[in-house]
């Protein structure tokens, strides 16, 4: 049972890790193509925007400070 909790949460951290990549290389498509990046780009480039509004920007800069801290200690531990 051990094992498959532990294989669970590292399918989970590759997914994790693997939507924060496509998200920030669709970021990086935006910045580079700017409006003719594509309607795709461009309705999650609006969410983002529509995210950060409606939760605030203290509590994006909450999220990563805890992020950063979740990924500086299982650095650590291993």
């Amino acid at each position: 049972m051990i094992d498959k909790l532990a294989t669970l949460r590292k399918l989970l951290w590759f997914f994790v890790e693997f939507f924060s990549l496509v998200l920030v290389l669709i970021i990086f498509i935006y910045f580079l193509l700017g409006q003719s990046s594509g309607p795709f780009i461009l309705d999650v480039i609006e969410n983002i925007g529509l995210f950060v509004k409606a939760v605030g920007k203290n509590a994006i800069v909450a999220i990563l400070i805890i992020i950063s801290l979740v990924l500086y200690l299982n650095n650590r531990r291993s």
